[in-house]
């Protein structure tokens, strides 16, 4: 005879099961309080991918931002027209503005960046050139001042008041030379004064006899001595910068009928600008005031190399030839005829650089 249990006491063996899965329940939402939800799979991709991909901030904007034009340009301001660009060897760039004002821009992988403004003339600045080694600048202005800058350190060195209107400026001495010369010609006489960039106020020395017409470009080529200018007769000199400013002995040539020097004269034409190859072998000048074209010449021998027709005829025929490489749409090419033509009707068409025409010369 087994005794029944007490009143009040429950028999553990005799527990209901829904009881011990109720307990049981209550224990792991417990511990899963503790630990807190796992992240479903969905979030787990996400978060790999966004370690996998790197998002650039304000993307979108960027991507908004790019051109999706056949046709378009970009711009780095100047308040008024430019009146030059010129290139240093520690790629930086320097660009004037009729205004005066002086800009100074460093060469990137994807542009280039402005670095420091200047307003260095109270008149249109009407040249600018950049010394054999790359560290000085010198711009001219109708104010009637030639003002020399230190390219590394973008600060101004000198100021030179000069008693005349100037018509173009060049340095005139190798690297490593004592003194900055820097000859800059008069707008309406045939003459030359050269000045000590880092020196005196006062013109080291004046050539008067060389040219009988003003001088309307000049430029030093550091790999022969030598120093070409032109003037509005049509008339190429070629003389070295040190007494008693003869011809270089480094040409191959001792005579100047010897050349093709006097190419302008017989085309009734006269340069307007130029430039050397960056390895000075070669030389091209443009004459867009006459004939259009721009002519490249070999340094030592000064012998004609090619020509290049920059007339709008030319490009009126490549348009109408319909050549899918060149022709653009007529609207457009439209336009830029009409921009063209009314630039030269300017007066700034007389000094347009002779540079922007290098790129397919130097392959020569």
């Amino acid at each position: 005879m087994t005794d029944k249990p007490e009143a009040g006491i429950k028999n553990e063996t005799n527990e209901p099961e829904g009881l011990e899965k109720k307990v049981s329940e209550q224990a792991e939402d417990s511990e899963d309080s503790d630990i807190g939800p796992m992240p479903s799979v969905e979030v787990k991709n996400e978060n790999r991918d966004a370690k996998r991909r790197r998002v650039l901030p304000h993307e979108k904007l960027y991507l908004e931002q790019l051109p999706t034009c056949p046709v378009y340009e970009r711009s780095y301001m100047h308040r008024e027209v430019l009146s030059s660009i010129q290139v240093a060897s520690h790629d930086f760039l320097v660009t004037s503005s009729l205004d005066g004002h002086l800009k100074f821009w460093k060469k990137t992988k994807t542009g280039i960046e402005f670095v420091k403004h200047f307003k260095a003339h109270l008149g249109a600045v009407v040249g600018l050139s950049i010394s054999a080694d790359g560290q000085n600048l010198a711009s001219i202005s109708q104010d009637r001042t030639l003002k020399v800058f230190d390219i590394i350190n973008f600060d101004m060195i000198n100021i030179i008041r000069l008693d005349y209107i100037p018509g173009t400026v060049a340095f005139i001495y190798p690297p490593g030379n004592a003194q900055a010369l820097i000859a800059c010609s008069h707008q309406d006489e045939p003459f030359i004064s050269v000045y000590d960039g880092k020196g005196g106020i006062s013109p080291v020395f004046q050539l008067k006899d060389l040219h009988t017409t003003p001088v309307t470009c000049m430029a030093y080529n550091s790999t022969y001595g030598v120093v070409v200018t032109g003037d509005k007769g049509g008339m190429v000199e070629c003389w070295s910068p040190q007494p008693p400013h003869q011809l270089p002995t480094a040409l191959n040539f001792k005579y100047k009928s010897e050349t093709d020097l006097y190419e302008f004269k017989k085309t009734k034409s006269h340069p307007a600008s130029m430039t050397f190859s960056p390895d000075g072998q070669l030389m091209a000048f443009t004459s867009f005031t006459s004939d259009r074209l721009v002519r490249v010449f070999r340094v030592s021998t000064c012998k004609l190399v090619r020509k290049y027709d920059e007339g709008l005829e030319v490009y009126n025929e490549i348009q109408q030839a319909g050549s899918d490489m060149y022709k653009l749409d007529a609207m457009e090419f439209g336009r830029r005829l009409a921009v063209e033509r009314e630039w030269v009707a300017t007066s700034q068409a007389a000094s347009a650089n002779a540079g922007r025409f290098f790129y397919a010369a130097a392959k020569l």
